[in-house]
């Protein structure tokens, strides 16, 4: 299996809403945010052309980005999940992806430093970051069984200025 990690684009910073009564949980892409991720999601499908799946964190500004891609991949549902959250245990995700049988690639949107870490997990065993991802930065994992601990080979990794050029 392969698993597309993907952060959410731009969104609207801590403070401003803090500011606004505006939760966490809650705050929306801006406008940059969508611009540049349509641009990157042209280049993610360019580099990956067929997912089987599609699953986002249920929080507004990965859910917003996992749409985007979902348009680039047409008639793909997204499902949201709860092991996508910044706070998830890595082995909740790892659960997640094995008990749906997919045919093809899976993507997955969420939050860093989560998704970093889980990344570090799949390629150590250890739930550590050995690389950052950039809001709407992605990198691509391939695993030769069951997603698991120490089971994954980094493919390769995008930075989002470089997927905008691409895209």
């Amino acid at each position: 299996m392969d698993v597309l990690v993907v952060r959410h684009a731009i969104a609207m910073e801590r403070a401003e809403a803090e500011a606004a009564g505006v939760s966490d949980s809650d705050r929306p892409l801006t406008a940059e945010g969508r611009s540049r991720m349509k641009r990157v999601a042209r280049a993610l499908a360019w580099r990956v052309p067929e997912l089987g799946a599609l699953f986002s964190s249920p929080w507004l500004r990965a859910r917003d980005t996992a749409e985007l891609l979902r348009e680039r991949y047409r008639g793909l549902d997204c499902i949201e999940s709860e092991a996508l959250l910044p706070a998830a245990e890595p082995q909740a995700l790892a659960h997640v992806l094995s008990e749906r049988a997919h045919h093809g690639p899976v993507a997955v949107v969420g939050h860093e430093p989560h998704l970093s870490a889980w990344v570090g997990w799949c390629l150590t065993g250890e739930c550590r970051s050995l690389l950052a991802l950039r809001k709407g930065g992605a990198c691509l994992l391939h695993f030769d069984g069951a997603v698991a601990a120490g089971g994954a080979l980094l493919q390769w990794l995008l930075t989002p200025a470089l997927a905008r050029r691409l895209g």
